[in-house]
């Protein structure tokens, strides 16, 4: 099942897509592609680098997410209720960056898988590609996210009720 899995990578710097893709082809062997180039990612494409501004676009496409950032470097470079939100399984590093707060409440609710190590987040995709398990997750996950979401609509009634746009 592996063999179908597609890599979705969301550079930080988006100017240096080129040469991360070059340099994944040629220390990897991967088959890459870039949505910048309008490449299309083919079934023989392997790494596939997208543009950040699209971020709901690919949260929705893909049932797995693991944030970046998260085992090295400063911690999540994006808020882990944005995929949470849109229904993918997440899974996180040790490191949540300027996002604790939307961390601890996701592990709080066991709704994210956590991994220490490169190793441990390997085996963590693999359990999450039996479907059941990725979909529990991604509940979970949508659960944190929207909790509260009923006081925010009973809110814009109000406000909609006092302008006389009911």
């Amino acid at each position: 099942m592996a063999h179908r899995l597609l890599l979705i990578v969301v550079p930080e710097d988006p100017a240096r897509s080129d040469a991360v893709a070059a340099q994944i082809a040629a220390d990897e062997g991967w088959i890459t592609a870039r949505r910048s180039a309008e490449e299309d990612p083919d079934a023989e494409v392997e790494v596939y680098f997208v543009d950040s501004a699209e971020m709901g676009l690919w949260y929705r496409l893909a049932p797995i997410t693991y944030l970046g950032g998260t085992l090295a470097g400063p911690g999540a470079l994006r808020d882990p209720m944005e995929a949470a939100a849109l229904g993918s399984a997440l899974m996180t590093g040790p490191r949540t960056g300027d996002w604790a707060k939307a961390g601890d409440r996701l592990g709080a609710a066991r709704a994210t898988r956590p991994v220490g190590t490169p190793a441990e987040l390997a085996e963590a995709l693999g359990e999450l590609l039996a479907p059941d398990r990725a979909a529990r997750l991604a509940q979970a996950a949508w659960s944190v996210s929207s909790d509260g979401a009923e006081a925010t609509e009973r809110c814009l009634n109000l406000m909609r009720n006092m302008l006389g746009e009911s």
